[in-house]
């Protein structure tokens, strides 16, 4: 599915997914997670984002065969994975920084080195 506006209504989205409104209404109770923008008027305004967040709702739900309550199990437990890959990854940035900065001073140096010789 290619999206190609900023902000869908809920009836686009409905549509897109062939589902009811009012089963996308009760989803945001059940997944706070998502949680469309609202405009001036209060009509739900869907995100990209949105979007794809609702395709991985509905792959649990549908095409896994989990209900509800077992899919809000599944997005924590990822997000929970997500967030320990984050720390891991946000470690290793901030060593290639540390290494990149003494690089750029190692090179400074030998070039002080030169210059002086």
């Amino acid at each position: 599915m290619e999206l190609t506006k900023r902000y869908y209504s809920i009836s686009e989205v409905a549509q897109m997914f062939e589902m009811n409104i009012s089963k996308l209404r009760y989803w945001e109770e059940q997944f706070p997670s998502l949680n469309p923008k609202r405009d001036r008027g209060g009509d739900r305004k869907y995100t990209q984002d949105d979007i794809k967040h609702l395709q991985e709702i509905i792959e649990i739900i549908d095409g896994q065969g989990y209900t509800i309550e077992g899919a809000k199990n599944a997005l924590q437990k990822k997000k929970r994975k997500k967030n320990e890959h984050q720390a891991v990854i946000d470690t290793l940035e901030s060593l290639k920084a540390f290494l990149v900065r003494l690089r750029n001073d190692i090179d400074e140096e030998g070039e002080q080195l030169t210059i002086n010789n």
